[in-house]
């Protein structure tokens, strides 16, 4: 302030046009640079910053899922109904496949919304089980929102139905002389079995997300209450797109067509199977779904379980079928429409399924975190947002908490600056 003035006294020598235009710029130079009014500016500024990032943060759809979904198992089909906030402005569909109009449901205006899955369509696995014994009916379907996009407030279920299989016992009245027998009997359950694709090697965990290339083990286990009672042998795979693209990988001896796929498998124990594969993915797809038959039989005493007899495979011997063609798909409506107890030839086979998301080509190979790599534990995850990032070193946050420590390191920031610019204020008032 005190150089200002000196600059002021010094030109008041001069005309009155020039000196009125120094003194005023003076002036807005005194403005400018004053500590007090860099404060306000600042103060104003980091206001301004606060209040745009809590808009930012106060804006998703104002709607949601009231309560868990109502679930309808019928005799043909699976429907869903979700109980809405506000009313409903939006779509709910199969995981996958929303660009099918019969496996897309777009509701407006009630506080309802749903869709109904039929058997044969829509990608619903079916997959029959003999311990418990049955069939499960089993589909993945995302209720969404915002009628372009998919917001935060969206939500994917992962959608299951059992119907068991109801055996009938007929009894007849029986007079027997003499002496009888008594027979004492003891019900053995099935091996209850399942598949799944591991990082690496038979000891790995489960992969949920993989690149192209990547090593992998396919691993099918059946797992039972007593010892050498039981031979398992995996046949009739396939893997498909979950949109009816399907591909044969064993055919029904259990024996691969395929070697650039899956070569043929290798059985460690009675109840176990597996081989080593890289991960490969449709052109312009990433999910894959496998799923696979395993036949369990008796063991005979003193004797190994019989295992498949297989050549070695050729490379792009794998068969293709688009739904099966139009005279298969004719045969198998009504078969699929219905679930019906199960053939005698088919009395002690299995149905396991499992599935993976692979990540398409980069020029850069750039390996995927163990956190998104792997499945949990609990159960393969479904609806639940994941990031894709890699990282070489540093601190791994989620974005809520990215946003307030960055918050909270620009408020001490901005209070240091306003600190240091009172200090030097009040410093310049003494002198």
């Amino acid at each position: 302030q005190e150089y200002n003035n000196k600059y002021i006294n010094n030109n008041n020598n001069n005309n009155n046009n020039s000196n009125s235009n120094r003194i005023y710029y003076c002036y807005y130079q005194y403005r400018y640079f004053h500590p007090s009014f860099l404060t306000d500016i600042i103060m104003l500024r980091l206001i301004s910053v606060l209040l745009f990032i809590t808009a930012v943060n106060a804006i998703p759809v104002d709607n949601g899922v009231e309560g868990e979904p109502e679930i309808e198992c019928g005799p043909t089909s699976i429907t869903v109904n979700f109980n809405t906030r506000n009313p409903f402005e939006g779509h709910v569909y199969v995981k996958g496949l929303y660009d099918q109009a019969g496996c897309r449901n777009d509701e407006g205006g009630r506080q309802v919304a749903g869709i109904e899955l039929p058997f044969d369509s829509c990608n619903v696995a079916r997959t029959r089980s003999l311990n418990p014994r049955g069939i499960f009916v089993t589909s993945v379907v995302v209720i969404s929102f915002h009628p372009l996009f998919v917001t935060k407030v969206d939500r994917a279920y992962r959608i299951q139905c059992f119907y068991m299989e109801a055996d009938k016992t007929v009894s007849a009245q029986l007079e027997v002389s003499e002496m009888t027998t008594a027979f004492a009997t003891q019900i053995v359950p099935m091996p209850v079995c399942r598949y799944e694709i591991l990082d690496g090697g038979p000891s790995g965990q489960p992969v949920q997300f993989a690149t192209i290339g990547q090593p992998v083990y396919h691993k099918w286990t059946c797992d039972s209450e007593t010892v050498d009672t039981f031979c398992a042998v995996v046949h009739s795979c396939f893997v498909d797109d979950g949109n009816g693209d399907k591909v044969e990988l064993l055919n029904a001896d259990g024996c691969a067509l395929d070697k650039y796929l899956l070569n043929n498998l290798e059985y460690p124990t009675d109840l176990m199977a597996g081989q080593e594969a890289h991960v490969y993915k449709y052109a312009d797809r990433s999910q894959l779904f496998y799923q696979c038959q395993i036949s369990i039989t008796i063991k005979e005493p003193n004797s190994e379980c019989a295992r498949p007899q297989c050549a070695e495979p050729q490379g792009f011997g794998a068969v293709r079928s688009r739904n099966g063609g139009a005279a298969a798909a004719s045969r198998q409506v009504a078969a699929f429409r219905v679930l019906k107890k199960r053939d005698v030839r088919d009395e002690n086979v299995v149905d396991v399924r499992t599935d993976l998301n692979t990540l398409d080509i980069n020029e850069e190979f750039t390996p995927l975190p163990d956190a998104l790599r792997h499945r949990s534990v609990e159960h393969r995850e479904y609806g639940h947002p994941v990031i894709v990032s890699t990282m070489n070193q540093g601190i791994c946050m989620s974005l809520t908490g990215f946003t307030f420590v960055g918050m909270l390191a620009f408020a001490i920031f901005v209070v240091a600056i306003v600190v240091a610019l009172t200090l030097l204020r009040s410093n310049s008032g003494k002198h």
